[in-house]
């Protein structure tokens, strides 16, 4: 009887506890790509596989992180109802530029947004989730969208 009424709440607790653990390992971070590049203390992007490769992702959400490659360091193509299907990652308050991203004022000047290699970062509509790179490759305005890779 014992055995019964405690057995599956132990079950439980046991593998809770060896998910939380990560098996020990040592190798692949978080959805299973590699550690973050650093911990993240703001909502500087962060680096992890997306599609069996490195790339940046969002540290909220996971959420990969694309550019444009018609995109200039002076301001992002994508305005208006393009930011409904490619919204851009704005940095968190006190957010700074570091590890290689900076941080932009938009050209249409509805804010900032975090850019790499000169170019704004954008996540797409279409990704519901980590390691998804759906908008890979969408023609848009004289440019294609990519993943942002290091």
């Amino acid at each position: 009887m014992l055995g019964k009424t405690f057995g599956m709440p132990a079950l439980v607790a046991a593998m809770a506890l060896a998910a939380c653990s990560g098996g020990g390992s040592g190798a692949g971070g978080l959805y299973g790509g590699p550690p973050p590049t650093k911990p993240p203390s703001s909502n500087t992007p962060i680096q992890e596989m997306v599609a069996g490769r490195p790339g940046f992702v969002n540290p909220a959400n996971h959420r990969t992180l694309y550019f444009l490659s018609s995109d200039t360091p002076a301001g992002g193509t994508c305005t208006g109802g393009c930011l409904s299907v490619w919204p851009p990652i704005a940095p968190s308050s006190g957010a700074r530029a570091q590890n290689g991203f900076t941080i932009i004022t938009r050209s249409d000047g509805t804010g900032k947004q975090w850019a790499h290699a000169g170019h704004p970062l954008y996540m797409f509509s279409g990704d519901t989730g980590p390691d998804q790179a759906n908008g890979e490759g969408i023609p848009f305005a004289g440019g294609t969208w990519h993943v942002a890779r290091p």
